[in-house]
Formats: structure tokens, C-alpha cells, sequence
């Protein structure tokens, strides 16, 4: 297959499922979708694989026990929330982030996962909303 064909593909399958007429790439090489008011980036890598990525805000300049406590226990093997998992990058933004098999979905399966990861980001971010972020 050319370059990145599957990873097209899906997008291209994704789109009609939405309803748009395509999904354009961004700058990046990535797609950008808005879900709600929530953020979904999704990028192509080896056609094997995409990587998705939901940022949701700053880490707090000072997290309490049970934010820390509720942040990393999105990461345990047992999960509701598998295969996502949160990280920070180095200006201290949070994001969920998986690899997703592009063989083990369509489009109607990618739309709910995007979908699910969207409310989840909304949720994540209204645990932060009263904590100071980081500068």
C-alpha cells in the first residue's frame, strides 16, 4: 500500500461516519477533530498504528493526594479507561494518549472511541477546575 494508505483510509471512513465531507490534515501531519469542546488529535505514524492524543489542561502548580490518586489510577492495567493513558509533556500540559491497531477498527468503532475520549476529557478537566495550573 502507499504511504500512510490505511491511516487515510480510516480517516476517510471516520469522516462519513461524522458527517463531514473529508478530514483534512493539519499542519502537523496530524487530523484535528473537535468533539464537544474538546480537543482530538490523531496522527499516522508506521500505517500499523495511529497515535491519539486528547490534551486536557495543566497539571495543578501544587495537586492534592486524591487529584494525583485519581490521575494515575486512569493509568492501572485494570482501567475503565484502557488503552488511554495520562501524561504530562514538558510545559506541564496533561494529555491522554494510546496506539490504536488501525486493523482492529473502522470508522463507526473509531467514532465512539473519540467520542468516549472526548467526555472523558471533559470530566478530567472539571477534577482540575478548581486547582492553579502551572504556569
Amino acid at each position: 500500500m502507499a504511504a500512510l494508505e490505511r491511516t487515510r483510509a480510516l480517516m476517510d471512513e471516520l469522516a462519513g461516519v461524522i458527517g463531514v465531507p473529508e478530514l483534512p490534515q493539519d499542519p502537523t501531519g496530524g487530523y484535528r477533530l473537535t468533539i464537544g469542546e474538546e480537543d482530538v488529535l490523531i496522527y499516522g505514524g508506521n500505517d500499523e498504528d495511529i497515535l491519539v492524543v486528547a490534551p486536557f489542561g495543566k497539571l495543578p502548580v501544587e495537586p492534592d493526594y486524591a487529584l494525583v490518586s485519581y490521575l494515575l489510577q486512569s493509568n492501572m492495567f485494570n482501567s475503565d479507561y484502557v488503552p488511554f493513558v495520562i501524561a504530562m509533556d514538558e510545559g506541564g500540559g496533561l494529555i491522554q494518549w494510546a496506539k490504536l491497531r488501525i486493523a482492529e477498527y473502522d470508522g463507526t468503532k473509531l467514532a465512539t472511541v473519540l467520542e468516549n475520549l472526548a467526555d472523558r476529557s471533559a470530566e478530567l478537566r472539571g477534577e482540575m477546575a478548581e486547582a492553579p495550573a502551572a504556569g
